[in-house]
C-alpha cells in the first residue's frame, strides 16, 4: 500500500483516540471530522492551497465583526499542526531538499529560551501558548514553505501572498460602497481589519511586491491591485507605516531604473519640492488633520509606552519578564497613562527586550540585520538578479523600520507577520541556492 496513504490513515486514527482519550469528541465536535480529512488530505497534495489558506486565515483574525477573527483564531492552531505533519511526512518519505543551516540553530536556540522563559514569566501558561506558535511559525516557514519555493520557484510563493491581498484589500474597497461609514475609524480607514495601523503595516509590507507583479506582468489587474494597496494606505493614515513605504519602495524603484540613476534623483527631489511647497501653503490645514499633528509630539501616546518599556527592560535588562507577556506588563505593573490606550508597547525592539531581555533581542534580530546587511551588499550582475529579490529587499527594509513603531514581529496571531517571514526566507533561500551554485 502506498506510504502516503498509510500515513494519512495513521494521522485520521491518532486524531481520533487523542480525542476519545481526552473525552473532547462529542455532538458539537464531531462534524469537524471532515475538516480533519481535509486537513489530512492537505498534508500530502496541495501544499499550495495550505499556504493560501493560512495567509488567508492569519488576515482574518483581525476581522472584528460577525465572529470571523474568533473563528479564524482557532482555524490557525489545525493548519499550524497541518504543517508540521507536513514535515513529519517529508522526513519519512525522504522529500526534504536540505540540511539544517546556521539560522537554524539559531532559531532553535531562540525557541529553546522562549520555552524556558517560563520558568519565571509571570504568565506561564501565555508563555507556552506563544512559544509553541513560534515554534509552528519557523517549521511552517522555514521547512515546508522552503521545500514549496525550491519545487515550484519564489515567484509561486509571492503570487499566493498576493492572490490573498487580492481577497483582503478588494473586500476593504469593497466595504466603502457597502457601508461607508463601517470601514472608517476616527477619520482613518481601516478595511476590513480591526485597526488603521494594522492596515497600514500590511499595505507597506506587500506594496514592493505588488509593484514588482505590476512591472512583470505589465497587466491592469496587477496595476489596480497596487493602487488599491496603496490607497489604502494613505487611508489608513498609519504615520510608521507611510514612512517605511518611502524608504522601501524607494529602493526598489532606484534599485530597478539603476541605469536612469540622474533622472531618477532628480524626479525624486522635485517630488519632495512640490509636496513641501503644497504642505506650506494650499495644503497645510489638510496635513495638519492627516498627520495628526496634536498627538504628533508624542507620537500618539507611543513614547509614554516607550517610557515605560524602557524602565522595565531596565529592571530585568538580560533575561525579560517572559516571552508572549508584552500585553499584559503594562497592567501587571499598573502603569498610568495620559495619551497611551493600547496594551503593546507599539515597538518591536523594545517589545523584545521587555520579553526576553538583551539577550533575547540579539538572537531574534541579528539574523534578520545580518541578511539584510548581506543583500543591499552583494554584488552582482544586475541583469542576473532576479527582480523580485529587490522587492523582498524593499519588504524587508519596510517590516524592519515598521518594527520601531508597532509590536507585530513575533506575534504569530498577526496576519501581516506571516508574510513577512515568507518573504525574508525567501531572501535567505535565493542566498544559499547562490552559495550553493557557487556564485558567492
Amino acid at each position: 500500500m502506498d506510504k502516503k496513504i498509510i500515513i494519512a490513515a495513521l494521522l485520521v486514527f491518532c486524531a481520533a483516540l487523542i480525542g476519545l482519550t481526552s473525552r473532547r469528541i462529542d455532538s458539537s465536535t464531531i462534524m469537524f471530522i471532515p475538516l480533519g480529512l481535509i486537513g489530512a488530505s492537505l498534508v500530502f497534495f496541495s501544499r499550495g492551497i495550505l499556504i493560501f489558506v493560512t495567509i488567508l486565515c492569519l488576515n482574518s483574525a483581525a476581522i472584528p465583526f460577525l465572529g470571523i477573527g474568533k473563528f479564524a483564531l482557532q482555524l490557525r492552531w489545525a493548519l499550524f499542526v497541518i504543517f508540521c505533519f507536513h514535515v513529519f511526512g517529508d522526513i519519512f518519505l525522504g522529500r526534504t531538499v536540505r540540511r539544517i543551516k546556521l539560522f537554524d540553530a539559531i532559531a532553535l536556540i531562540f525557541i529553546t529560551y522562549a520555552f524556558m522563559s517560563m520558568s519565571y514569566s509571570p504568565y506561564p501558561k501565555l508563555t507556552l501558548e506563544r512559544s509553541a506558535t513560534i515554534l509552528s511559525l519557523y517549521i511552517s516557514v522555514f521547512w515546508v514553505i522552503w521545500k514549496y519555493a525550491h519545487d515550484q520557484g519564489p515567484e509561486k510563493v509571492i503570487q499566493i501572498i498576493l492572490n490573498v491581498m487580492w481577497i483582503v484589500f478588494l473586500s476593504g474597497v469593497l466595504l466603502i460602497f457597502v457601508s461607508p461609514i463601517r470601514p472608517f475609524m476616527g477619520g482613518r480607514f481601516f478595511g476590513i481589519m480591526g485597526n488603521p495601523n494594522g492596515l497600514g503595516v500590511l499595505s507597506a509590507l506587500v506594496l514592493p511586491i505588488s509593484l514588482w507583479q505590476f512591472l512583470e506582468t505589465r497587466k491592469n489587474s496587477a496595476l489596480f491591485l497596487f493602487l488599491a494597496i496603496l490607497a489604502s494606505l494613505l487611508l489608513s493614515g498609519a504615520r510608521g507605516p507611510i514612512n517605511a513605504t518611502v524608504f522601501g519602495l524607494g529602493y526598489f524603484i532606484y534599485i530597478r531604473l539603476k541605469k536612469h540613476a540622474p533622472a531618477v534623483f532628480f524626479s525624486w527631489v522635485s517630488f519632495i519640492l512640490i509636496l513641501i511647497w503644497l504642505i506650506e501653503t494650499a495644503a497645510k490645514q489638510f496635513f495638519k488633520t492627516y498627520i495628526r499633528a496634536e498627538s504628533l509630539s508624542v507620537l500618539g501616546g507611543r513614547l509614554e509606552a516607550w517610557t515605560v518599556a524602557i524602565n522595565l527592560f531596565l529592571d530585568k535588562p538580560i533575561f525579560g519578564y517572559g516571552f508572549g507577556v508584552e500585553d499584559k506588563l503594562f497592567a501587571l505593573k499598573k502603569a498610568v497613562f495620559h495619551v497611551h490606550s493600547g496594551l503593546y508597547v507599539h515597538n518591536s525592539f523594545l517589545g523584545m527586550l521587555v520579553q526576553l531581555g538583551l539577550l533575547g533581542f540579539i538572537i531574534f534580530f541579528t539574523p534578520l540585520l545580518v541578511l539584510l546587511f548581506k543583500e543591499l551588499s552583494y554584488r552582482r550582475q544586475d541583469q542576473a538578479v532576479p527582480p523580485l529579490r529587490y522587492a523582498l529587499r524593499a519588504s524587508l527594509i519596510v517590516g524592519l523600520i515598521c518594527c520601531m513603531s508597532e509590536s507585530w514581529i513575533y506575534s504569530v496571531g498577526n496576519g501581516v507577520m506571516f508574510p513577512f517571514w515568507i518573504m525574508a526566507m525567501l531572501l535567505a533561500f535565493y542566498y544559499y541556492r547562490d552559495k550553493e551554485e557557487g556564485i558567492i
